[in-house]
């Protein structure tokens, strides 16, 4: 009888806004499929209607967190159910910029209760591994020109990073902290050694 496939490794990248994280998403990827290795790229919100819907009318304005929080679940059941879970029998690799834990930081910051929002992504599937890119605040402040950052304010960045630092002690999990001040190649050095040990 032949022997089963293996499931796809689910890894993702999360971080505050110019924390570097899709940059070395897209890096990941790239090493990962020059070295042989099957690899299926995903982005939070997805690219089904709903994931549409929140990035062309949702996230700019005029709607209540509550509404935001809940499509923003509902995106994530949708793209579980019709990208990833068929894509784990097929691929070696999943690597998602952004997941549930973006929902965690960002939404209770707009107003949404964090019991709430955990409820709502209580289905959620959880990554075989989880990095959260960290920055310090005046690294943020000095990127903030390079890059097309949606979130600017200092303050409010400061609450995102601390929200991401919190999440361990909240739920449990092990995540994966990188230093995300240093040279581009160093931080994937650091990634890609940590990925390959799966």
């Amino acid at each position: 009888m032949p022997e089963e496939k293996k499931l796809a490794k689910y890894i993702v990248l999360e971080g505050m806004d110019g924390s570097g994280k899709t940059t070395q998403t897209e890096i990941l990827v790239k090493f990962l499929k020059e070295n042989g290795f099957k690899v299926l790229l995903v982005t939070e919100p997805s690219k089904n209607p709903i994931g549409k819907l929140i990035s062309e009318k949702l996230l700019k304005g005029g709607f209540s967190s509550e509404v935001i929080s809940l499509c923003f679940a509902a995106d994530r059941m949708l793209h579980f159910e019709e990208t990833i879970k068929p894509a784990l029998r097929e691929f070696d690799f999943i690597i998602s910029d952004r997941n549930f834990y973006s929902s965690l930081v960002y939404q209770p910051l707009y107003g949404s209760r964090y019991d709430w929002i955990k409820e709502l992504n209580r289905y959620a599937v959880k990554p075989d591994l989880a990095f959260i890119i960290d920055i310090p605040i005046d690294v943020f402040m000095n990127r903030r020109g390079e890059t097309d950052i949606i979130f600017e304010k200092e303050d409010f960045q400061k609450k995102v990073r601390k929200g991401y630092l919190d999440l361990q002690n909240k739920l449990n999990d092990d995540f994966v902290i990188i230093d995300g001040a240093r040279p581009i190649d160093e931080i994937h050095l650091d990634i890609r050694s940590v990925v390959l040990r799966l």
